[in-house]
């Protein structure tokens, strides 16, 4: 990338995104553009393993819920005592549905719910502690042997990293191959196939390898 390249690329690209860039490569314009398109590389190959923990994360959660509670709404039953932000994102949810025109059957709901709504579960919520996760929840991690908080502190650093990659925001600081680590560990918790097929496939580890020098 040359200088006159680098200048018409700066301006069509965010100002709110780049000065971060510049600042971290010494105001080397050229090496700061090269940082950001490094960091949309890293950050699309992050997308895939996030997308599986998300997604696994929902499934086994979803199923000890309606284990526990014997209903697909469990979120409706009479002892289920979900807190506050939970059940604001439930009627969220719903609402969006309705104005979708599409009907809010429990499906629908489980599928719009978001990621943090799921690491919430494992949080301290309601009593979830004695009510859900040692009745049901901890099942749901077969490969795990520690306990909730720690596991919520886990899960909760993975979703401010989905989060970040979502906003487009920088992660090239970050300590990108223990956030890719605890990606396939936390995977191998639910199932020890899944991580292996994760890691496997996963590009994250060949993008790292061709971070561009910045300095």
């Amino acid at each position: 990338m040359e200088q006159r390249e680098a200048k018409h690329l700066h301006e069509l690209l965010s100002q709110a995104r780049l000065p971060e860039y510049e600042a971290f490569c010494g105001g080397d314009r050229v090496a700061a553009l090269r940082l950001f398109c490094w960091n949309t590389e890293v950050a699309a190959a992050f997308y895939g393993p996030l997308q599986h923990i998300e997604l696994a994360l929902r499934s086994v959660l979803d199923q000890r819920m309606f284990h526990l509670f014997g209903q697909r709404d469990w979120w409706a039953h009479p002892e289920a005592h979900l807190h506050r932000p939970a059940q604001a994102k439930i009627r969220d949810v719903t609402q969006q549905l309705a104005r979708q025109s599409i009907p809010a059957t429990s499906s629908e709901i489980v599928a719009e719910l978001p990621f943090g709504f799921w690491v919430s579960l494992l949080g301290r919520g309601n009593g979830y502690d004695q009510r859900l996760w040692r009745t049901s929840l901890y099942w749901a991690f077969p490969g795990y042997r520690g306990g909730r908080a720690a596991l919520h502190r886990e899960l909760d650093y993975l979703r401010v990293l989905r989060n970040k990659v979502a906003h487009h925001c920088p992660i090239h600081h970050r300590h990108l191959d223990a956030d890719h680590e605890t990606i396939l560990r936390v995977l191998g918790y639910v199932d020890s196939q899944l991580a292996a097929l994760v890691g496997r496939y996963s590009p994250v580890s060949a993008v790292l390898a061709r971070r561009p020098t910045t300095r």
